[in-house]
């Protein structure tokens, strides 16, 4: 306010949103509390010379609606940007996952043992004889 600006110490008051108390007789400005007790007063000291320094440094930004909706249009596409490039991430990881339980699975299965048909006989395809020379032949190639 104009009178807190020309005072050299003022009080700050801090409460909770919902401590709030407004009604309708209340002068514009004026608030009151459901619990003071929740009220919290600190006197702040004005120091003039920081306020001056402080003033010097001040930056003040006079920017149109087009810069501000330009500017949080950037926002929001790098902020897409980072999803997607999280997100092909994700996919990626997801990928070589899988790759690598399949490799797993093959390493486990019993499917590339016996994939050669010319490596099995058939009991039918052996030979009989009237000595165990057949018998003797096949344990033979088998080792």
């Amino acid at each position: 306010s104009i009178q807190g600006c020309k005072k050299s110490a003022v009080y700050v008051v801090y409460t909770r949103w919902k401590n709030l108390k407004k009604t309708a007789q209340m002068v514009d400005g004026q608030v009151g509390y459901h619990r003071p007790q929740n009220v919290r007063r600190i006197k702040v000291e004005k120091h003039t010379e920081r306020v001056k320094r402080l003033n010097k440094t001040k930056i003040e930004r006079h920017e149109t609606v087009e810069t501000l909706c330009k500017s949080q249009q950037d926002r929001l596409d790098e902020i897409q940007r980072q999803k997607k490039q999280h997100f092909k991430q994700q996919q990626k990881i997801k990928q070589q996952q899988k790759l690598q339980e399949q490799h797993e699975k093959e390493l486990r299965s019993y499917d590339r043992l016996f994939q050669d048909p010319n490596q099995m006989t058939a009991v039918s395809e052996q030979q009989a004889t009237a000595d165990a020379s057949a018998a003797e032949a096949y344990e033979d190639d088998f080792f």
